[in-house]
C-alpha cells in the first residue's frame, strides 16, 4: 500500500499537482517511501536533468535545490518552509523517484543509468540553478560571502536636480558614483552600478544590479530577517561630529561589560529591498553595527521604485530618503562621512544570500583587520571608505 500511495504521489507530481498533505502521517510511514537505490550513471545528461527539475511542482523542486545544492539542514528547512521535518523528508524522496523516473524516460539508456545519488544530484542540480555563485554552506554567515575585491575607497556624491523622479528609471542620474563586480568567473553575471544624489532634505540612491535572480525576499513571511534574500545596504555616518576616518572607539568590544551606550550608535544603515511576499520596494532604517536598533520610517518619509531588466537577468532600483526621519543630520556642501555598501545576491526563491559585494573602504587597511572575511568589514567602521557630498 506504502508504494501504491509513492507511485501515486509520484504521477501527480509529474502533472504538476500538490499531492496530498503528509503533515498527518507518521515519520516512519514517510521515510518508507525513500527508496535505497542512491546512485546514478557516471555520464549524467545535464540538460534532462535541467528538464526534469523544472517540471516538479514549484514546493518539491525548492525543497531540492534549498538541500542538496544549498546544503540547508533539514531542521532548518523546515523551519524556513514552515513544513515539519517528516514533510521535507518526504517532499526529498518523493522528488529523487520522480528524477529518477523521468531521467530514465528521456535517456531512453537503461544499461547506464542507476537511480540518482545525493552525492551527484548536488551537482547536477548545480547546473540547474542560473545562479552560478558556490552553494551556500550550513558554516557560511547568513550575509552571504563576499566575492569581489574591493577597488572604491571614495565616492563623490552629486547634488540632486531639482525634481527626481522615484520610478526605477536612471536616466535622469548623473554618471554612476561606482561600479563593482565580483570576481572571475562571476563579474559578468553579478554586477553593480550605484548612483547617489543629496539635497538639504533628502539623500537620493539608485543602481543598475546585474544578477541571475533578481532581488527578491520571502523571508519577510518566514519570520527571519526580512532582507536576508537580498539587499542593497548603504551605511553612513549620521552625525558630522564624528569625523573621518572614524574613531578606533567605534569598535564593540563583547569582551568589556558596556557602562554606557555603545559606541557605534552615530551609524545608520539604510536597507533597501524588494519584498517578493507583498509584491513591493521596502526600507530598514538600522542605528549602531553590533547591536542595531530599528528606526521607525513613517512611509511617506522615503520613496522607492523597482524596475527588472527586459531579460529577467537585473534590475533598476530607485529611494529618496529623508534625512531627518531616517536619523541623519543632514550634510553640508563639501562634507566628509564615512560610508561602506553591501550588495547581497538572492537565491531564486529569495530565501537566503547566496554572497554579495563589499565596497567602499579606507584604501589602506590595518593588519589586524585583514585576517576577517570581507563580509564582516561593515563591523569595523574604522576602515569604511569616504563619501564626500560635492
Amino acid at each position: 500500500m506504502v508504494n501504491i500511495a509513492a507511485d501515486d504521489a509520484r504521477d501527480k507530481v509529474l502533472r504538476n499537482t500538490m499531492p496530498t498533505s503528509p503533515d498527518d502521517m507518521a515519520e516512519d510511514e514517510l521515510l518508507s517511501t525513500n527508496r535505497s537505490e542512491e546512485e546514478i550513471l557516471a555520464s549524467s545528461d545535464s540538460e534532462a536533468l535541467r528538464e526534469a527539475i523544472n517540471r516538479l511542482e514549484p514546493e518539491y523542486k525548492k525543497t531540492v535545490i534549498m538541500h542538496y545544492l544549498m546544503d540547508m539542514p533539514l531542521k532548518e528547512l523546515a523551519k524556513v518552509l514552515h513544513r515539519p521535518i517528516g514533510t521535507v523528508k518526504w517532499r526529498l524522496s518523493v522528488a529523487k523517484n520522480v528524477l529518477a523516473g523521468m531521467l530514465k524516460k528521456t535517456l531512453g539508456r537503461p544499461g547506464t543509468w542507476i537511480f540518482l545519488a545525493l552525492g551527484l544530484i548536488t551537482g547536477c542540480v548545480a547546473t540547474y540553478l542560473v545562479m552560478r555563485l558556490p552553494p551556500r554552506k550550513p558554516t557560511d554567515p547568513a550575509g552571504g560571502i563576499s566575492y569581489n575585491t574591493p577597488k572604491v575607497h571614495e565616492i563623490a556624491v552629486r547634488r540632486a536636480p531639482k525634481d527626481v523622479k522615484i520610478d526605477g528609471d536612471l536616466s535622469e542620474w548623473t554618471p554612476p558614483v561606482f561600479e563593482a563586480a565580483c570576481n572571475p568567473p562571476y563579474d559578468q553575471d553579478y554586477r553593480a552600478s550605484i548612483r547617489m544624489m543629496w539635497d538639504e532634505k533628502r539623500l537620493y540612491i539608485g543602481g543598475d544590479i546585474r544578477t541571475p535572480a533578481p532581488m527578491r525576499n520571502m523571508s519577510a513571511a518566514s519570520g527571519t530577517h526580512p532582507f536576508a534574500g537580498g539587499s542593497v545596504i548603504c551605511r553612513i555616518a549620521a552625525d558630522p561630529s564624528l569625523g573621518y576616518p572614524l574613531s578606533n572607539s567605534m569598535i564593540y568590544d563583547p569582551r568589556k561589560p558596556q557602562s554606557r551606550p555603545l559606541p557605534d550608535v552615530g551609524l545608520v544603515s539604510l536597507v533597501m529591498y524588494y519584498d517578493k511576499a507583498f509584491e513591493r520596494e521596502d526600507l530598514n532604517v538600522h542605528g549602531g553595527m553590533r547591536k542595531q536598533t530599528r528606526i521607525a520610517l513613517a512611509r511617506d518619509a522615503w520613496r522607492g521604485a523597482y524596475r527588472l531588466h527586459r531579460d529577467g537577468r537585473g534590475y533598476t532600483f530607485e529611494y529618496a530618503v529623508e534625512w531627518e526621519t531616517a536619523a541623519i543630520v543632514p550634510p553640508k556642501k563639501g562634507e566628509t562621512r564615512a560610508n561602506n555598501w553591501n550588495i547581497h545576491f538572492s537565491d531564486g526563491d529569495g530565501v537566503v544570500c547566496t554572497g554579495q559585494i563589499v565596497e567602499n573602504l579606507a584604501e589602506d587597511i590595518p593588519k589586524k583587520y585583514i585576517r576577517f572575511q570581507q563580509w564582516s568589514y561593515c563591523y569595523y567602521p574604522p576602515i569604511w571608505g569616504k563619501a564626500v557630498f560635492e
